[in-house]
């Protein structure tokens, strides 16, 4: 009989606690299950919009670097197209800042500035990527310095930045100061740029070499004539890999 009881007793008291507890339990499970739930349909949607940017640049690539790097009307046009939209639907994505860089060098070597000006604006205000930042801000200094903003490109590229572009960044302020008219601190900046080189880099050395030697160099030839000096100097490209 005791051990009846016992069994009622006990019976007695998990209907207690479930009808104390059993709500909260439930509730728990359920949440639970749409935490997991809303996990997965989170990642299932990430990847379908992840294949669907990369699918754009793909389309993008493909009419932008048409024709070996000669694209036509037509496909500029589908790559300008494509490139808007990676940048409207696909914003924070590294697909859309590689395609405006893409756009800006593309106006660059169409002359025309103010656009390659607007897409660089565009990569350094919307990429997550650092390295993508770096690169749009020296291509951006050097858009700046060829429109007759050689104080506003300085302040791009002034200041400590990672080793693989400190020789990019004191190679353009040497261009903007050649461009300013302060011969020797161009060249400290050139001489600069020679000494942070990493060996992957060292194609580069020969160009800068010439840029620090040929400042003074030219005043006069061996005849006593007077040589003009250059005013411009085409800033180095830095790789598409970057």
């Amino acid at each position: 009989m005791a051990d009846h009881i016992t069994e009622e007793e006990q019976i007695e008291s998990l209907k207690r606690w479930w009808a104390e507890n059993g709500k909260g339990v439930v509730t728990g499970v359920v949440l639970a299950l749409a935490g997991y739930f809303g996990y997965q349909f989170w990642q299932t949607s990430e990847r379908t919009s992840a294949e669907e940017a990369s699918n754009l640049y793909q389309g993008f690539l493909q009419a932008a670097t048409a024709n070996e790097g000669e694209p036509d009307n037509k496909q500029l046009t589908t790559a300008k197209s494509l490139g808007r939209q990676l940048k409207d639907e696909f914003g924070s994505r590294v697909y859309a800042s590689q395609a405006a860089l893409h756009l800006a060098a593309v106006a660059a070597q169409g002359n025309d500035l103010e656009e390659a000006e607007k897409q660089l604006q565009w990569v350094l205000d919307n990429t997550s990527e650092s390295s993508l930042e770096f690169v749009a801000k020296r291509r951006l200094a050097a858009v700046k310095a060829a429109r007759g903003k050689p104080d506003e490109a300085m302040k791009l590229v002034e200041g400590k930045v990672p080793e693989a572009f400190a020789a990019l960044y004191a190679e353009t302020r040497g261009d903007i100061l050649l461009q300013q008219g302060d011969e020797p601190a161009a060249k400290a900046a050139y001489e600069e740029a020679l000494a942070s080189l990493l060996p992957e880099q060292a194609s580069s050395a020969q160009l800068l070499r010439l840029k620090a030697e040929s400042i003074g160099a030219s005043e006069t030839s061996g005849t006593g004539e007077a040589v003009p000096e250059e005013t411009e100097t085409q800033p180095a490209q830095e790789s598409d890999e970057q």
